[in-house]
């Protein structure tokens, strides 16, 4: 796994592998490691996703809209189409440096299934909210599949992306 944060002068850190995060979004991480390491959410979970079907539902409409932003390379326009938090941490000309050179090593998309989605109030170190985790199976152009994470979060009336690793 990468984690990609940014210094004052908007300067990237990097580690391994391929996910970008701000240092807060760093437990939005957690929250989709944990998403995706249990193929059976808990009894408390399931009913939290069945009280929220119609949030999910309008977080996953969102997040397809933002992804197929992404899809097409259009790296400034999935920028601006963030949350306002995600933009208030993750300045725009690293993100987009960052996802030209992340996804161009491997685009371009294949095959994305939605395996495990998971609605939240609270996630550390970000403002109360309502978040919903999606978590994907998805198949690049190299080939491999591989985990892809999208975190939104209700904000001014409808879903944005507060979060996204490809793992």
């Amino acid at each position: 796994m990468q984690v990609l944060r940014f210094a004052q002068d908007d300067t990237p850190f990097h580690g391994r592998g391929h996910a970008l995060l701000t240092p807060a979004a760093l437990l939005v991480w957690i929250l989709l490691a944990a998403v995706s390491g249990h193929a059976q959410i808990s009894k408390k979970q399931e009913k939290l996703n069945a009280q929220h079907a119609d949030a999910i539902a309008a977080a996953r409409t969102a997040a397809d809209a933002w992804l197929k932003i992404e899809d097409a390379e259009t790296y400034d326009k999935s920028w601006a189409a963030a949350s306002d938090y995600f933009r208030s941490q993750v300045p725009e000309q690293g993100w987009v440096r960052r996802m030209e050179t992340m996804r161009k090593s491997i685009d371009p998309l294949l095959m994305r299934d939605l395996t495990a989605s998971e609605w939240k109030t609270e996630v550390p170190n970000l403002p109360k909210g309502e978040y919903v985790a999606f978590v994907y199976q998805t198949t690049f152009a190299n080939g491999h599949p591989q985990i892809e994470s999208v975190v939104m979060v209700h904000e001014g009336g409808g879903w944005k992306m507060v979060g996204y690793a490809v793992q």
